[in-house]
């Protein structure tokens, strides 16, 4: 009865979290390899499931399906974080006089484009600057050491093709 139950609740962990890992896979258009994890993800959920639904008396068995599908929600999120999948874009309001930004993190590696524009209170400069997941942080952290008043916006870019990407 606990390898039972000890079963449904990891299956639910693993199903759940493939499912987080696919759909990113699919919103980002990759599609063949969120085929194969959605095989293994349904196999794993539809055996685990099995177990359940001819005991849907044995409240044990249900809370234990439940909390593997909470724990593998959370599991799934920070597996996905962790693998950093894809690209985030940077669009970053600065100062005018806060220019000196832009070359830095030219100079750091990092891909800039920017065009003035009219604030609420003055002239701005734009930042349009795309990088690898993992690397956003740090770009966003870098121009708020730079300008703590900084307006920046992260975005999940779809599709792009040309201009200069860092590939660290």
């Amino acid at each position: 009865m606990i390898l039972e139950l000890l079963f449904i609740f990891f299956a639910r962990i693993i199903d759940v979290s493939l499912g987080t890992i696919r759909m990113i896979l699919v919103i980002r258009g990759d599609r063949l390899p969120a085929a194969i994890i959605g095989f293994f993800e349904i196999l794993v959920y539809t055996i685990a499931l099995g177990l359940v639904v001819g005991s849907l008396n044995d409240p044990v068995k249900l809370i234990v399906f439940c909390t593997g599908f909470a724990l593998g929600v959370y599991f799934g999120a920070l597996i996905e974080e962790r693998l950093a999948l894809g690209y985030r874009g940077l669009q970053v309001t600065i100062e005018r006089e806060h220019s000196f930004i832009v070359n830095e993190l030219r100079e750091e590696g990092f891909p800039v484009t920017c065009w003035e524009a009219t604030g609420k209170i003055g002239p701005k400069l734009v930042l349009n600057i795309i990088v690898k997941r993992n690397m956003a942080k740090l770009v966003a952290d870098r121009i708020y050491e730079k300008d703590p008043q900084a307006f920046v916006v992260l975005m999940e870019p779809k599709q792009f093709s040309g201009g200069y990407i860092k590939k660290k």
